[in-house]
């Protein structure tokens, strides 16, 4: 009996099945001598009579020619950077299978090798020559032949391995091939469907049992097994959406390869859209040709010469950059609705104008880069309450392959900007319905906005949740008679507010977003009875910091100013006030339970590295924190959020504190950032780095934060 034929596939392989796809090593040269595959026939209906060796040299050139070689890199250099005790981890699932008939005394030397086998596995990265792959070869040659042989598969060989996943890939690509890009993109969020995608894959391959199934049976291994072990990969690496890019990425070098005919068959069959013809506007590909022409200039030029061609280049390459990055558009009213009409050629040009563009700078001058790159489409003033705007796949893609920043939409003064890759890969349908602020919707809190109410669907499925932040700026109404640092962006949830923060700049207020919903900007009023003895120094600093959302009182009305602050309460004071929220995040320490109420606080501030463990494994969230800890964890934080540069002179910055030989030396720069910029200041000629800081002063702190810069 096969593997495909007993399990059942669970909706979770399916969700990450194009995980285990989009990792096969792919090279130039020394494929077959480095696999010793050189002689497996390799016969599919993509590739007939093709070996292993021809197969994957067209692939790799396929990724070549479609532009997703990089992807798939991109996806394995993340994988190869996880820490070692992540990737044991990672594999336990299967791991605790193979321990079939293993004596008790003998499974911790066992589970030791095979959890290094799995971490070697699952670190190749990308290399022409293969060495990664080499070195499991020939370290664990003997491990994987005494598991495959108690299997009674004798001569268990690297190319029964990678031909029996190559099949499914195949396969699974074959099935692809009949999808429409939109049902492929829906795909990719529905694990429904891509159970049915993995069956059909596995269905299709040629009736006879493989040594890799034979062995997966023998010990137990399910494809839950399998999915959990993907699963748990794809919680750690896919924050930013490499699974999917790197799924669409070997897709189109399929269809590449095996091009599915343009007319549908009967019956609705293969559908495969036009081909577009993407033209760079000719005042780009002229000023991209200039631009190669002056690197011969500027390689030769030296000292002010050269940075005086460098400074001209990245003015002229701004220029046309900023004006090719305002797409024109006109707006149609249908039934009351607002619609955006796009023109997609135009848009397209647009945007392979600007990565030509900055291509050829960056070529010209290594190491130069213009600004965030993104495109604007500005729909003007639009009367109607209610707004659609559609972006196509295509520009999606080439907005990708362009390396823009964002898109960002803008309709009168509201801007949104959608950022580009990740979850944001594929169509896109945005919409906004605008309505007045009712003391209903406000709970009697004054408002300073309209009611904004967003909507989006990717692919054809709607998303609330995003692997990286939209950033929303919502204009301010009459803000006469309001305390404007008291004015946060509220979150509407089941009709009451929840509290967002945002920084006010120009007359709006501007936050990041990682999930959608309503939205209303109110003045949002704190008071504590506790605050007689600080009210002086820290009175103003606890309500503003309070109105965002960024700290909250013990109890109705009680602050607690005197109680000191733990190492999980000074992360989600961080992450909220400097709008650094991500739902996405993920975190490894043991002893942060998913259920915790700052899990998603330490995960954020974790995967920026704004905050470090007490050990690999241990974050200790409830331990108090300390001056010179917080101090660093405010200076990484600004470097993430406000692009804030080091301390140059580091010594220099400390030289004013007599304590300064009793700060941690990885924590010496955090506290010369915070000292030298007044965010944490001394006393009497000491910083006192081990000292626990109290509520009254975090709060101090995280309001001269949010204050940086202005």
């Amino acid at each position: 009996m096969t593997l495909r034929k007993k399990l059942a596939v669970s909706t979770i392989a399916a969700s990450v099945a194009m995980s285990a796809f989009a990792g096969i090593p792919l090279s130039n040269k020394g494929l077959a001598e480095k696999l010793g595959v050189s002689g497996v026939a390799y016969a599919s209906a993509a590739f007939p009579s093709a070996t292993v060796t021809t197969k994957v040299k067209q692939l790799r050139d396929a990724l070549i020619a479609t532009n997703g070689l990089d992807k798939v890199q991109e996806l394995r250099a993340v994988i190869s950077g996880l820490s070692d005790p992540v990737k044991g981890d990672i594999a336990d699932p299967i791991v605790a299978k193979f321990m079939k008939g293993t004596a008790p005394a003998d499974q911790a030397a066992k589970i030791a090798v095979l959890k290094n086998l799995f971490v070697d596995v699952l670190a190749l990265t990308y290399d022409p020559s293969l060495t990664g792959l080499e070195k499991i070869r020939t370290e664990y040659n003997g491990v994987l032949q005494s598991y495959a042989s108690a299997a009674q598969v004798p001569d268990l060989t690297i190319d029964n391995i990678v031909n029996y996943f190559l099949l499914i890939q195949d396969q699974a690509m074959l099935q692809l091939r009949t999808k429409s890009y939109t049902e492929l993109s829906a795909l990719l969020t529905d694990p429904v469907g891509f159970n049915k995608l993995l069956e059909q894959s596995l269905a299709a391959l040629p009736d006879k049992q493989y040594d890799v199934e034979k062995i997966l049976l023998y010990y137990g291994v399910t494809t839950e097994d399998v999915a959990s072990v993907l699963s748990n990969l794809k919680i750690k690496v896919d924050n930013n959406g490499k699974f999917a890019i790197a799924a669409l990425a070997l897709y189109n070098a399929y269809l590449h390869l095996n091009p599915a005919p343009v007319t549908p068959t009967p019956g609705g069959g293969i559908i495969t859209p036009p081909p577009v013809t993407i033209e760079v506007p000719k005042e780009a590909a002229d000023l991209a040709g200039k631009l190669v022409d002056l690197k011969g200039a500027i390689t030769k030029a030296t000292g002010e010469e050269k940075a005086k061609l460098i400074e001209e280049a990245v003015k002229e390459a701004q220029t046309l950059v900023d004006k090719l990055a305002e797409i024109k558009n006109t707006v149609t009213i249908v039934d009351g609705k607002a619609a955006l009409k796009l023109d997609e050629n135009k848009t397209l040009s647009a945007i392979a104008g600007i990565a030509a563009i900055a291509d050829s700078l960056k070529a010209a001058a290594t190491g130069t880069e213009l600004s965030a790159l993104k495109v604007t489409i500005d729909l003007g003033a639009v009367a109607q309450d209610d707004v659609e705007i559609d972006l196509s796949t295509a520009i999606m893609e080439q907005a990708i392959k362009a390396g823009l920043t964002a898109v960002s939409l803008k309709v009168d003064d509201l801007t949104v900007d959608l950022p580009v890759g990740g979850t944001f890969s594929s169509a896109i349908n945005f919409t906004i319905n605008k309505s007045d602020a009712s003391e209903e919707v406000t709970g009697g809190l004054k408002a300073a906005s309209k009611v904004y109410d967003f909507n989006l669907s990717i692919g054809g499925v709607a998303t609330t949740t995003f692997s990286q932040p939209i950033v929303i700026s919502i204009p301010l109404g009459d803000t006469t008679g309001l305390d404007i640092e008291l004015l946060s962006i509220a979150k509407i949830v089941d009709g009451k507010l929840e509290f967002h923060g945002g920084r006010i700049e120009n007359g709006h207020i501007i936050e990041p977003r990682d999930t959608f919903s309503s939205y209303v900007v109110v003045e949002n009023k704190v008071s504590f009875n506790d605050l007689a003895r600080v009210q002086a120094w820290a009175g103003r600093s606890i309500e503003v910091v309070a109105a965002k959302g960024a700290i909250i009182g013990k109890s109705e009305g009680v602050f607690a100013p005197d109680a000191k602050v733990t190492r999980a309460e000074f992360a989600k004071m961080l992450i909220r006030a400097l709008d650094l929220d991500n739902s996405s995040a993920t975190e490894g320490f043991a002893d942060v339970k998913a259920g915790d109420w700052f899990a998603p606080y330490v995960a954020a501030a974790a995967e920026l590295k704004i905050i470090n463990g007490r050990s690999a494994s241990k974050f200790d969230p409830n331990a108090t924190i300390t001056r010179a800890e917080m101090a660093t964890m405010i200076a990484r934080a600004l470097k993430v959020s406000q692009g804030a540069s080091d301390v140059a002179d580091v010594d220099a910055a400390l030289k004013g504190f007599s304590d300064t030989g009793k700060i941690s030396a990885s924590l010496k720069d955090g506290v010369a950032f915070a000292a030298s910029h007044e965010i944490v200041i001394g006393s009497n000629g000491k910083f006192a780095p081990n000292s626990n800081a109290t509520r009254a002063e975090a709060a101090v702190i995280i309001y001269r934060a949010i204050n940086f810069g202005k």
